[in-house]
């Protein structure tokens, strides 16, 4: 049986490469790896298409939605179509939506009727644009209108990448009862923690070159009226328990996501919290924001077919998710996110010396607590010391020595690994400090460090202190000089460190874009200066959590 309908061939001989052909992590070398890139294959029987503009989906409200319809022209005797639906933010016909005509057609073309279509305010779609304003009503309508058109078989399907993804969840929150199907890509469902105010940090330049952006110009003025999490987010979110209503009512959900991306950690939560018995599939790949590969359009064309076209294409059978290993650098497949076999691995931050870094306190990440004195953190909005780990919409995660960076933060770093280790999940950061100001943020970066002493970034992880535990609570001022404990995840990841190389743990006051990588994304600077005080005493442990895959972590010390 082909699962995921990538070539059967690959997966055959994947149990036979030999375990030194790739440097996978310490016992891993039995999972289910890839020797090359994967395919995918779709039937390919292929019908000419009529295209039809201006066609009107009028809203609930009475606002006339203007789109573009493309429908295959069926052979005598053939009846109607299921159908797939884009909503686009930035309007059908403004330089993102006319990138997506030639996709859109492809679908098409392969026995579906596909409507691209304006959300209100964009393009020719009467209504007021707002960041996602009626996203899931106008969705619902363009769903329920799809399904009742003489040329549609009733089942409707919704495809698109980022806000168009965005736009997805938010109609399958609002439950339309005939779409059968989504298929978001870097899309997030909070999009409030994960991408406005990253871990609670204010809103980056990547969100005010939104002023900018055609068919978003008006997003920023809204969103920053709302810096905390409150009803109005709430309408515009699809969170955890809506996730899971939408996996109870058995709509099938391909995710699709980036480790170099800034929404993809939000999409990801989403996959998990559409809960274990839900129709879903994930595809983790390495890629940064601005990605639509030939691959992710054959399978999204599979999950198309299967579930509303009833096609018996195993997209439904066997791994439920592809994801893409950095360090080794091979595709794999694996049971489920997060992997359910994941090895909890504890290091502590310890004030011990590691003798490889010449930041400003030089600890080590080990496997036994050593206490120490507190770790002093100073911060400035005009001076930082920042850690450069915004991510660039196009070229993703920087990837320059991070060693002069690292000589103005605080850094924990591991002993040399005596084996390569693989760490796949989210790793997590607790630590108790205390800051000198009412407002603060924590800035981490996880970075891989090779025998020669180059530094490079493999994940970072953002948090405002006021917002801790909860992004959907009430924040709540600190108390300068009160010791608070914060526990951090990063975004997620699937990397090997190579054996000889060493972990390290940067933390900072703030964040900013590394230099030369064009349109940054992450959180902005906070105006206020603080200075943390980090407690290392054996009565407030600091710990980083890694999710270890294999037997890498039995070499930790």
């Amino acid at each position: 049986m082909v699962r995921w309908v990538i070539g059967a061939v690959a997966l055959c001989l994947a149990a036979s490469v030999r375990a030194d052909v790739f440097p996978v992590g310490a016992g891993t070398e039995g999972r289910r790896w890839l020797p090359e890139a994967p395919t995918a294959e779709n039937p390919i029987r292929r019908y000419p298409i009529t295209l039809e503009d201006g066609v009107i989906v009028t809203a609930r409200d009475g606002v006339r939605l203007e789109g573009r319809l493309f429908r295959p022209a069926l052979a005598s005797g053939e009846t109607a179509t299921p159908c797939v639906l884009m909503t686009d933010g930035y309007g059908r016909a403004s330089n993102t939506g006319a990138s997506f005509d030639g996709p859109l057609f492809d679908i098409a073309s392969r026995g579906y009727a596909v409507l691209h279509l304006s959300l209100r305010g964009s393009g020719k779609s009467e209504g007021k644009a707002d960041l996602y304003a009626h996203f899931g009503e106008d969705g619902y309508d363009a769903v329920e209108w799809m399904a009742a058109q003489p040329w549609c078989n009733g089942r409707v399907g919704m495809v698109g990448p980022s806000l168009l993804g965005i736009s997805q969840w938010l109609a399958a929150k609002e439950a339309p009862p005939h779409l059968r199907a989504i298929v978001p890509e870097v899309a997030c469902g909070d999009c409030y923690g994960a991408l406005w105010y990253p871990g609670g940090m204010r809103p980056g330049p990547g969100r005010e070159a939104r002023k900018l952006s055609p068919g978003a110009e008006a997003e920023y003025a809204t969103a920053i009226a709302h810096p905390d999490f409150d009803a109005w987010w709430k309408a515009r979110t699809t969170l955890a328990e809506a996730a899971a209503e939408i996996g109870k009512r058995g709509v099938a959900v391909f995710v699709a996501g980036g480790q170099d991306d800034y929404i993809s950690p939000a999409a990801l939560r989403l996959y998990t919290q559409l809960g274990a018995g839900a129709r879903k599939r994930l595809f983790f790949g390495p890629y940064a924001h601005g990605w639509h590969i030939g691959l992710i359009q054959e399978l999204q064309v599979q999950w198309l077919d299967r579930w509303l076209k009833d096609a018996a294409n195993g997209a439904d059978t066997g791994a439920r998710v592809m994801l893409y290993v950095k360090g080794a650098n091979r595709w794999r497949f694996e049971a489920d996110w997060p992997l359910p076999d994941a090895h909890p691995t504890r290091l502590f931050l310890s004030g011990q010396r590691s003798g490889s870094a010449q930041s400003l306190n030089d600890g080590s990440l080990t496997t036994q607590q050593a206490a120490g004195e507190p770790v002093t953190v100073a911060y400035s909005p005009e001076t930082g010391p920042f850690l450069p780990v915004l991510l660039s919409a196009t070229k993703g995660r920087s990837v320059q020595d991070q060693r002069t960076v690292e000589a103005k933060v605080a850094t924990w770093t591991t002993a040399p690994l005596a084996a390569a280790t693989e760490v796949t999940g989210y790793p997590r950061i607790s630590l108790w400090a205390s800051a000198s100001a009412p407002d603060a943020d924590l800035v981490v970066s996880l970075n891989d460090v090779a025998p020669d002493g180059t530094s490079r970034q493999v994940m970072q992880g953002y948090l405002n202190a006021r917002h801790a535990p909860d992004l959907q609570a009430a924040p709540t001022p600190l108390t300068p000089g009160e010791l608070r404990r914060y526990d951090l995840d990063l975004y997620p990841v699937a990397y090997v460190f190579g054996a000889g190389h060493r972990m390290r743990l940067a933390v900072a006051g703030g964040a900013e874009p590394p230099a030369g990588l064009p349109f940054p994304q992450g959180p902005g600077k906070n105006p206020v200066p603080n200075t943390w005080s980090i407690a290392m005493d054996a009565e407030h442990a600091a710990t980083l959590d890694l999710p270890v895959i294999g037997t890498g972590w039995q070499d930790l010390r």
